[in-house]
């Protein structure tokens, strides 16, 4: 027997379905999709059993998707948007020929396509997950899939697409939404302090406290923007990472169990506490850990962190600790995996990155106050660690 069509048109006439019942058909909702609209996709990813787990495990046409096609790297994918022109492109960050975010931002800024686009990755390489920041996009999942987050995702994305006169219409979601900086006493800025503060001093229940208290004080101050509420936040996270990196004497090994993968917060505030306690607890472990090493190298990026707004020479550094300059200029590459300069540079870099987004501080104002005579080499220098010019940076 013939198995019934169900992709919305009228199926044959009955002398050839002779099983075919109108009424039936009608009464259970096989006609019912042609008054529902159907939202197309394409999934780009070079590993063939994401695309099938992605086909398979999720339910798209329940919320109104159905999928148009597929590609396996950058370019493909290119060419399919340009001949499929899908309203939502599903695409892996790390790919041949051309990664997620160059295809994000040509088809953008470049060929200015309607299409909207959501992250899938498991890339947790610091400065992939930054750029990824700075990229337009409505959600960020990361592998293994999350069927029921996804699915949440789609449910959402699929009323407010089909309602697009309602209050809530969806807008392209850049997840460096730009705020207007809050004033200096802001209570936002103190509970974030608590929250460095308990990381440094190790206690794990104040910790979690503290992370909970500074996500309801972002829906405070920002009131209840989640946008710019989930941006502050993702700053947070990266501020974090920051620390460890600063503190980091040894270069980890790819499969150091103490790499710190940075997290992306899901569209749902709820879950925001936890995520960013269980992110403060990892790095409260990983700055414990680091502050066992001790030696001459530790010593010296001490100093630099204490002192990174004055004009550090490796000289004087190892003139204070009693070394020879080469010997300690060596050791330090070694450990740390830069010169002392590069050290110097990223140091600063750090401390503009709090300035930048705290205050309303001039560029050149902030490049002086980290150490910097001259604003153009901060920007450039800005430019080589962030990827972006600090005005990008403080602009969102």
């Amino acid at each position: 027997m013939p198995i019934p069509c169900c992709s919305g048109k009228r199926i044959g006439q009955k002398h050839l379905f002779p099983w075919y019942n109108e009424d039936y058909f009608h009464k259970e909702g096989y006609f019912r999709r042609e008054r529902i609209p159907i939202f197309t996709v394409l999934l780009v990813d070079d590993e063939p059993l994401v695309l099938e787990g992605l086909t398979f495990m999720i339910d798209w046409e329940s919320h109104g998707f159905r999928i148009c096609g597929e590609a396996c790297d950058g370019e493909e994918a290119l060419n399919r948007i340009q001949e499929l022109n899908p309203d939502l492109v599903v695409l892996d960050i790390s790919m041949p020929v051309m990664d997620g975010l160059q295809l994000i931002e040509h088809c953008t800024k470049a060929l200015n396509v309607p299409s909207r686009f959501i992250v899938l990755s498991g890339h947790d390489d610091f400065a992939f997950a930054q750029k990824a920041l700075t990229c337009g996009v409505l959600d960020y999942w990361l592998k293994p899939i999350d069927v029921e987050e996804i699915n949440a995702t789609l449910g959402k994305l699929g009323k407010e697409w089909s309602h697009p006169n309602e209050e809530e219409a969806v807008s392209t979601h850049t997840l460096s939404t730009a705020w207007t900086v809050p004033d200096a006493d802001d209570p936002l800025f103190a509970a974030e302090d608590s929250l460095l503060l308990a990381i440094q001093a190790g206690d794990l229940s104040v910790i979690d406290e503290a992370a909970g208290r500074l996500c309801s004080q972002v829906g405070l101050s920002f009131k209840g923007d989640r946008e710019a509420s989930k941006a502050f936040l993702s700053n947070v996270l990266l501020e974090l990472i920051w620390k460890v990196m600063e503190g980091e004497m040894t270069n980890p090994a790819p499969d150091d169990e103490h790499t710190l993968s940075l997290p992306v917060l899901p569209n749902r505030p709820e879950r925001w506490p936890d995520i960013l306690a269980s992110f403060a607890r990892e790095t409260m472990k990983q700055l414990t850990r680091q502050k066992a090493m001790t030696g001459p190298v530790g010593e010296a990026a001490r100093i630099i962190r204490e002192r990174y707004c004055e004009p550090l020479q490796l000289q004087a550094v190892a003139k204070m600790l009693h070394f020879q300059p080469a010997y300690l200029g060596q050791l330090f590459k070694k450990q740390t995996g830069m010169s002392f300069l590069d050290y110097v540079h990223r140091t600063r870099i750090e401390a503009s990155r709090r300035l930048l987004r705290r205050t309303d501080l001039k560029i050149a104002d902030v490049a002086r106050t980290v150490g910097y005579a001259d604003p153009e080499q901060f920007a450039a220098k800005f430019k080589q660690w962030m990827d972006m010019p600090p005005s990008q940076y403080k602009n969102g």
